[in-house]
């Protein structure tokens, strides 16, 4: 058995970074607003929300790809690709809108490396998320004197 799972189970689970992504641009909104409306914010809480709104925006943009990769899943199955076509596929796809720099000639990368990219790419959109959270709680929770 392979530990690499097939397109559909690998596109089930970028799926699920669709919640932290809306999760996570209420936080932002949250967060802006709080340093729009707040006239005497500490300063260190102040700094709080920014870095709060920093890790948004880097979550969006992690959030950006989960859903990019879950997509180009999609395309994959839609065309019937599996193994090295789908791979191959892939990286032409990638190339071909700017998104992928390296030449054509470069070895094709397997499964398992691209399903351990993605799989980091949603545990980082969680993890951003989740200090987003955290920031914010602090940025509220912290003494306004």
């Amino acid at each position: 058995m392979s530990a690499v799972p097939d397109l559909a189970t690998m596109r089930l689970l970028l799926r699920q970074g669709r919640w932290p992504a809306l999760l996570s641009l209420g936080l932002l909104l949250v967060a802006l607003l709080l340093l729009g409306i707040e006239p005497g914010l500490a300063m260190i809480a102040a700094g709080l929300l920014l870095l709060s709104v920093a890790a948004g925006i880097a979550q969006i943009y992690h959030a950006w790809r989960v859903e990019l990769d879950a997509s180009l899943l999609q395309l994959l199955r839609d065309e019937g690709l599996e193994g090295d076509a789908a791979a191959r596929r892939t990286d032409q796809l990638l190339h071909d809108s700017g998104l992928r720099r390296a030449s054509p000639d470069v070895p094709l990368r397997g499964w398992d490396a691209r399903w351990a990219g993605m799989r980091r790419l949603l545990l980082r959109q969680y993890l951003l998320t989740a200090m987003q959270f955290a920031l914010l709680v602090l940025a509220v929770l912290w003494p306004q004197t």
